[in-house]
């Protein structure tokens, strides 16, 4: 009983000073603000902010800018309540907000100085690579969210996220992750907006360098598919003809009328009639620290919108098993007036898979 209680103990504290380094690099602001200090900060910031010297570089080891960050949804029933679904399952797009959250902080104590003081840097979710939900989030364990710098490049860095849970006695101590995520964080300087040069990482041992070496073919992986978009080059050949024959195929539903559709066997579906959208007010408690509306809530907006499409389309429950990546083209502005658009643009039958 007493090494029960120990091990709790332990893990309270180790929840504490988890809560304390998110504190000290939150990418989100003091809840207890109110929204005229927003408007005066919004206002007046570039007037009255004092510039701070960037201090020199620093060679940073990817153990020095690792966070973690707990989710207790067995000891806390407050918590388990706000990421509770109508299913009794766990809320994926509160995990997103999550991860992102992280992410953020992870890459502000990456970039802090020798001091652990941040730099006057600031970053964004530039994209969100992939996130594979590899086993079920249970509503009755504790988890763990470990985000690690595998990568760093001029102005940005790669951050590695997995969420694993908290071993229960008996257990491994290092089970396999529930979930793991990649995100791209990009740092501009806080005063002119241009990059901004960020710590260079220390590769220790040869699984680092692995994990690097990863993130490297990531990266010019997403290189190439961006020199392979339409509005840069034409479709290959192969690709014109699976257009062609989806063309044909079309045809035999097609009227003679343009674009009047017939009827479809019941296991069919025109592509255009499975569009679904949202219109969401952009409120200040949705705010980062840089006023403007958090990515993450962004993420968990669009999951959610998916997760309504894809229940109207397949008429059932859907499961995710991955989610494909997010790009941030501009920040949203605090009131804004959000339309999200979601349509199903690919399905399996056969394995009851859909993108």
């Amino acid at each position: 009983m007493e090494k029960v209680e120990e091990k709790h103990k332990r893990m309270l504290e180790r929840y504490a000073e988890s809560q304390d380094i998110l504190d000290k690099y939150s990418v989100m602001p003091n809840k207890r603000s109110d929204y005229m200090s927003i408007l005066r900060r919004i206002t007046s910031e570039n007037a009255t902010d004092v510039r701070r010297p960037k201090q020199p570089l620093v060679l940073k080891r990817i153990s020095d800018s690792v966070i973690e960050a707990y989710l207790s949804f067995k000891d806390n029933l407050a918590l388990r309540e706000e990421y509770i679904n109508y299913y009794g399952d766990i809320r994926l797009g509160k995990i997103l907000e999550d991860l992102d959250r992280l992410a953020g902080a992870v890459a502000y104590k990456h970039a802090s100085d020798a001091n652990g003081n941040l730099a006057p840097i600031i970053f964004v979710t530039a994209a969100v690579d992939r996130i594979d939900l590899k086993a079920t989030v249970s509503p009755n364990r504790n988890y763990r969210l470990t985000g690690t710098v595998t990568y760093v490049g001029f102005s940005s860095m790669e951050i590695y996220i997995q969420l694993q849970a908290v071993p229960e006695p008996g257990e491994s101590s290092d089970p396999d992750p529930n979930l793991v995520a990649r995100f791209t964080m990009v740092g501009r300087d806080k005063y002119t907006g241009k990059s901004s040069q960020v710590n260079p990482l220390l590769l220790e041992d040869e699984d680092q360098r692995r994990l690097a070496k990863v993130s490297e073919q990531i990266k010019e992986h997403k290189k190439e598919e961006a020199e392979r978009n339409l509005l840069k080059r034409a479709p290959s050949v192969e690709e014109r003809l699976v257009i062609h024959q989806l063309w044909l195929e079309t045809n035999k539903y097609q009227d003679s009328m343009y674009e009047l559709h017939s009827m479809l066997p019941s296991d069919m579906v025109w592509l255009d009639k499975t569009s679904m959208e949202s219109v969401n007010v952009c409120f200040p408690s949705e705010r980062n620290v840089h006023n403007k509306i958090f990515g993450g809530y962004l993420m968990r907006l669009a999951h959610e919108l998916s997760f309504a499409n894809g229940s109207v389309f397949t008429r059932a429950r859907p499961s995710y098993v991955s989610l494909d990546d997010f790009s941030f083209k501009k920040p949203v502005n605090i009131g804004s007036i959000l339309r999200l658009t979601s349509q199903v643009v690919y399905s399996e039958p056969e394995n009851k898979t859909f993108q």
